[in-house]
């Protein structure tokens, strides 16, 4: 495989998520609602769309790009594999019971719920990430592949910055409710991280 290859990948991955962190930004919400004079509930639709369109035009480009495998994946490496990807996709689930998805899509307008600290927010704060990161990790062990370990590689290296510049909105919106629970639960991983 080419040098030529890893870095397309990896350059799309990298645009994808500055895009999606810049997009998200609070200071580029506020400019495009105030300039467009367009309302937040449309501004997160069209940033839904985007991150849609997005992340299924990077799977595209994975699924169409020659791959080399890296290691046999043995048959009980599969079953761990589909395990962690299973348990990925239950706290993803989970993780939305206090958050609408409607809301999330921005299909629906937003309620003011309020920090939120019950359910699985309760010992992670980010239960998004952990569950993605829980998915990534059975998907790679599951099918070993340089595009997948090239991928994954980048996402990685993002999550401490992203999940940096999310805190920061946070600590905007909730204040100092917000850096209390920052002190009292794990970001990505209970009682580790």
């Amino acid at each position: 495989m080419s040098l030529m290859t890893y870095l397309t990948i990896a350059s799309l991955w990298i645009i994808y998520l500055g895009l999606h962190s810049f997009l998200a930004s609070v200071k580029v919400k506020f400019w495009v609602e105030n300039t467009l004079k367009i309302g937040p509930g449309f501004y997160r639709l069209v940033y839904s769309l985007i991150s849609i369109f997005g992340i299924g035009y990077l799977f595209f480009q994975m699924a169409i790009t020659p791959k080399i495998i890296l290691f046999d994946s043995p048959g009980w490496l599969k079953y761990v594999a589909m395990i962690l990807a299973s348990w990925g996709v239950i706290i993803l689930v989970v993780s939305f019971r206090y958050l609408s998805g409607l809301e999330f899509l921005g299909l629906k307008r937003a309620s003011t719920v309020g920090l939120i600290r019950q359910g699985i927010h309760g010992y992670v704060r980010h239960p998004i990430y952990s569950g993605t990161i829980l998915v990534l990790v059975g998907m790679f062990l599951y099918n070993p592949t340089d595009i997948i370990l090239v991928s994954e590689v980048v996402i990685f290296i993002y999550l401490p910055f992203g999940i940096k510049w999310e805190e920061q909105k946070l600590i905007e919106k909730y204040g100092e409710a917000y850096i209390q629970y920052k002190r009292e639960v794990s970001a990505i991983i209970p009682g580790i991280i």
